[in-house]
């Protein structure tokens, strides 16, 4: 103990005679390493590391596609019930074929292009999704290009899908776990604002809109002109009769 004791006192006279001749920090730092069995100078922190600005920056939300804001809202009337699956189909015209029952439109829709589609993620063993908790897959309110957590996108194959593009249509439909399926059309119009209705599916591409549709809301495609054959010129074989 003695021993120790007169170690240490031998460092700090050093110490002081360094002082007094201008050791540097370096010096010190170096003496008290020297020391054995007492620490005459604390470690000094680590300094922190440089901050890096690639990391530090937000980066920007590439998630959602550029172009319209289109929000779907979704309720459950079963307790218990979650969503099961959304897909979004693009369609490039619309036609009126036939009055519907309740002020209802039957709509025509050309073309037919599955742009968005998920599910949420079954698990192995069992009929619920992953985790066994449908709380985080009852969710109220879907944003057209967010995937909401817990989700898995099938189309497209990697990113958000496409923007909305305007003078086209879209028929949101919406699966729930209980088997109940809503549909909802939506055309994007050419300002990016939106009208949609509710959509009951009927043969092929047809779909009865609820209530009212606009007149607006169908786009019908131009006729090509048609190119009709020269008049005959009916004067040229007149008999004009003798000089």
């Amino acid at each position: 103990m003695t021993s120790v004791i007169d170690r240490c006192l031998a460092a700090l006279r050093t110490i002081r005679r360094c002082v007094r001749i201008g050791v540097g920090a370096a010096g010190l730092l170096a003496i008290a390493a020297a020391g054995s069995g007492c620490s005459l100078l604390a470690k000094p922190p680590s300094p922190a590391p440089p901050a890096d600005s690639a990391s530090d920056a937000q980066s920007p939300d590439d998630s959602a596609p550029a172009g319209p804001e289109a929000k779907i809202h979704i309720s459950y009337s079963h307790p218990g019930d979650y969503l099961q699956a959304l897909v979004v189909t693009k369609y490039s015209g619309a036609e009126t074929i036939a009055p519907g029952a309740a002020g209802a439109s039957i709509v025509r829709f050309d073309g037919g292009v599955e742009v968005w589609r998920f599910g949420d993620e079954q698990g192995v063993f069992s009929d619920l999704p992953m985790g066994g908790s449908t709380k985080n897959f009852a969710v109220s309110e879907v944003k057209y290009g967010n995937l909401p957590a817990h989700f898995v996108e099938t189309t497209p194959d990697s990113g958000p899908p496409e923007p909305l593009e305007p003078d086209h249509f879209y028929v949101f439909a919406v699966t729930r776990a209980s088997g109940s399926t809503s549909y909802q059309a939506v055309k994007v119009n050419p300002d990016g604002s939106l009208q949609g209705y509710d959509a009951d599916p009927r043969a092929g591409a047809s779909f009865s809109l609820c209530c009212n549709v606009s007149a607006d809301f169908t786009i019908s495609a131009p006729t090509a002109p048609v190119d009709l054959p020269p008049m005959p010129d009916s004067g040229a074989n007149q008999d004009s009769g003798p000089p």
